[in-house]
């Protein structure tokens, strides 16, 4: 499609973020995906946006992709929990800094097709899935920052954590269990699917994290009994 209705531009303070990189040696690490309902009004993106027109919710970027069809872009990917919501989505932006240096500034700008993120209802639960493409102007080395410090590099992809087990014996409701050995996630900060017997658990509901928030944890509290030979299966997205 020639002439997409919805898009992204590189603002031009991340052109000049990338300017500044170049100059400096520094890489460019960009943290989150904003989201906004911008006054529930549709927006063209413009380059001269320095913030949203009404942000209504933050998220870490959880991953990038190189585009199948165009390797000079690069996706940008974040998923909204289940447990956010309760607001329009009109407008993104992609949030970066230099690095070792704190100011925020907003590297890019995008539309969004009018979408209502509900809050978790009686049998209705979703996430929404964000991706925003961006096409880099210069050479300047682009990170991503995951939420325990860590950095992915554009030449490289987040893989999530998986494994599949079945318990020797039953495990009772309210019962702490240890994750799989090199399994670990950072309470509230990582995203979970946990899944047993091929259903879906709910945070909150079938399942809690163990530790306060942003700590590092190896356990999860079942909040249900768990059989003894039934299959247990966790992906971890850091």
């Amino acid at each position: 499609m020639d002439n997409p209705q919805y898009y992204a531009v590189m603002t031009k303070a991340g052109a000049e973020l990338e300017a500044k990189a170049l100059e400096t040696g520094k890489g460019i690490i960009l943290t989150h995906i904003a989201v906004g309902d911008a006054n529930r009004q549709e927006v063209t993106p413009d380059v001269n946006a320095k913030s949203l027109v009404h942000e209504v919710y933050r998220k870490a970027i959880d991953g990038r992709a190189v585009d199948e069809n165009d390797p000079a872009i690069t996706l940008l990917k974040a998923t909204i929990p289940i447990d956010a919501g309760g607001w329009w989505i009109y407008e993104l932006g992609v949030v970066g800094h230099l690095e070792g240096e704190t100011d925020e500034v907003l590297y890019a700008y995008a539309n969004h097709a009018p979408y209502y993120k509900m809050l978790p209802q009686t049998g209705q639960s979703v996430s929404h899935e964000l991706c925003i493409p961006i096409v880099q102007r210069t050479d300047a080395r682009l990170s991503l920052e995951l939420p325990q410090g860590d950095y992915v590099t554009r030449e490289s992809f987040i893989s999530p954590q998986r494994d599949i087990w079945k318990p020797s014996d039953d495990i009772m409701e309210n019962t702490v269990i240890d994750l799989p050995e090199g399994m670990h996630y950072w309470v509230d900060q990582s995203r979970l699917e946990f899944f047993w017997c091929g259903l879906k658990l709910a945070k909150g509901t079938h399942y809690e994290e163990v530790g306060a928030h942003g700590v590092y944890s190896t356990s999860i509290k079942l909040l249900f009994t768990a059989y003894a030979g039934s299959e247990l299966q966790l992906e971890i997205y850091s």
